[in-house]
């Protein structure tokens, strides 16, 4: 936790960063082998070396990815997201919810922060493409309170991946709790939120 009950997630070295690196380079390693390839022909396995170059140095800047401060919820770039290009600051007075969830997977745990914001912007009846349903979408399908439901009908998405990023759940929450104490928990934070919260003790809870 930094001053002030501030968090900042940065990029590490975590499990899954490790076995992508290893699993890449050891593609390119294993096209130089003497049976690998026939002489005189390109190594075109080469065009893979960037890609590990680039998780080694995205993993050892240590960069912020996420951080939580007194204005609000800051997302910073991510270089392998395309949908993430640039630095977005979410204040507190338009953050609904933060679910974090990870998953288990072959290289390592990948996890992703959503952040749910409120829509300002005026919809016609009807229009726009119709989003995927997830936890969140229907968690609300089964709720009876109109103003509740109202909160959080149509509220916008903005997620970042943070697989490979240094990221202490207890921490997060406790720091979403001191910093905004009216922002629902949901996902891995579920079980770690506050009083009130989407999953927290005291509030509605939440299934995985």
């Amino acid at each position: 936790m930094g001053d002030e009950g501030t968090y900042t997630m940065r990029y590490g070295w975590t499990r899954a960063g490790v076995t992508s690196f290893l699993a890449v380079a050891l593609l390119v390693a294993a096209g130089f082998l003497p049976w690998a390839q026939r002489p005189g022909t390109s190594h075109v396995e080469l065009a893979l070396s960037p890609v590990a170059l680039g998780i080694a140095a995205l993993c050892s800047s240590r960069r912020p990815l996420v951080r939580l401060d007194g204005k609000g919820l800051t997302l910073y770039p991510h270089p392998f997201q395309l949908t993430a290009r640039r630095t977005e600051l979410v204040p507190w007075s338009e953050v609904l919810a933060v679910n974090w969830s990870a998953e288990p997977h072959l290289l390592g745990r990948t996890s992703t922060l959503t952040v749910y914001r409120r829509d300002s912007r005026p919809r016609k009846a009807g229009s726009g493409p119709a989003a995927a349903p997830d936890v969140l979408d229907v968690y609300l399908a089964t709720q009876v309170s109109p103003d509740f439901v109202a909160t959080f009908q149509g509220a916008v998405r903005i997620s970042r991946a943070t697989t490979l990023g240094r990221v202490e759940p207890a921490r997060l929450a406790l720091a979403l709790t001191r910093l905004a104490p009216g922002v629902r928990h949901f996902g891995d934070l579920g079980d770690l939120g506050h009083p009130g919260g989407l999953g927290g003790p005291g509030g509605p809870a939440v299934d995985d």
